[in-house]
């Protein structure tokens, strides 16, 4: 399993060749009408209704509606009612819509895994099927989902095609997974499930949280040190002098390695950690900038080892 917008890119390639129609056409035809999901188009329009709305970055400003020009790996607008509709279509035993495009077999092979997945997602899910993510729930329940993320947008859909049970969920925001985390842990009780994979986000943001709270108490507690050095005069500054010069090179090598991570972080367009934890991550920045301050000041303010000589 590799994530790959190019491959489904390619697919839609494919089908062009094959049919020798538009992509766009082609879906609308033979997809989406069939199954009736009639506000659903890969064509941007500024006539589209309901209207889309703005889009919001990880730094919460507003993005425009972005229009891909490729269709096939993020190009499609959708309605949540419409949305609701295609997860609907993959429950063989409830609803008969996803016949008139895919017989029951073949929606099935959909949902049967094909690769075993590792890694971050490896977290979330444990197989990946035909454009579908595969969770074995702790009952034996089998569900499928897919989500995807652009520029200011997010979204997920969630289904256990067997109970008939599913949920979708259509942000204009980019700093949506935890808050998918928590809808679906919730959807999940509600309709006495175990717990879902995506829901081991709430986990990693308390450890985050947890992690960037020790980060500071320690911080602030050197500070506090230093402070209570520098009045009584036991620190002074020095930087080839003062006890412990081994400490000291340690200290002043990891404050640089923390400052040089956060310039690095702090200048990637795009950080997959927040993405995922978007407030949290903002407070991990900021006690490692905390970190590297006090590290760096317990290096050029060390205790001093001078001893005064008595006068006569």
């Amino acid at each position: 399993f590799s994530y790959s917008n190019t491959g489904f890119n390619v697919l839609e390639l494919l089908v062009e060749e094959v049919t020798g129609r538009d992509f766009a056409e082609y879906m609308s035809h033979e997809v989406l009408l069939p199954l009736g999901m009639r506000h659903s188009t890969l064509v941007w329009s500024k006539n589209l209704q309901p209207a889309v709305p703005f889009g919001y970055d990880l730094c919460c400003r507003p993005i425009p509606v972005y229009v891909y020009p490729d269709k096939a790996s993020g190009g499609l607008f959708a309605t949540v009612k419409d949305m609701a509709t295609f997860v609907t279509a993959g429950m063989t035993n409830f609803s008969g819509k996803g016949r008139k495009v895919l017989d029951a077999q073949s929606i099935h092979q959909l949902y049967t895994p094909v690769v075993k997945i590792s890694g971050f997602y490896g977290l979330a899910f444990d197989a990946y099927g035909l454009g579908h993510f595969i969770e074995k729930l702790p009952d034996g329940l089998k569900a499928v989902s897919h989500g995807g993320q652009g520029s200011g947008w997010m979204t997920h859909f969630y289904s256990v095609p067997e109970t008939g049970d599913g949920v979708v969920v259509l942000t204009n925001s980019q700093r949506s997974w935890p808050f998918f985390a928590q809808i679906l842990k919730d959807w999940a009780e509600w309709n006495g499930f175990p717990a879902v994979g995506m829901a081991r986000i709430l986990q990693g943001q308390r450890a985050l949280w947890g992690f960037i709270t020790l980060l500071l108490l320690v911080s602030l507690w050197q500070s506090w040190r230093l402070a209570r050095g520098l009045l009584s005069g036991k620190r002074r500054f020095a930087l080839r002098t003062g006890q412990n010069m081994f400490l000291r090179a340690t200290q002043g090598g990891f404050s640089l390695f923390l400052a040089s991570g956060l310039l690095w972080a702090i200048n990637q367009d795009y950080l997959f950690l927040s993405a995922v934890f978007p407030i949290a991550s903002g407070w991990l920045g900021v006690s490692i900038l905390l970190t590297a301050c006090v590290l760096l000041f317990s290096v050029l303010f060390p205790y001093n080892n001078f001893k005064r000589r008595n006068s006569k």
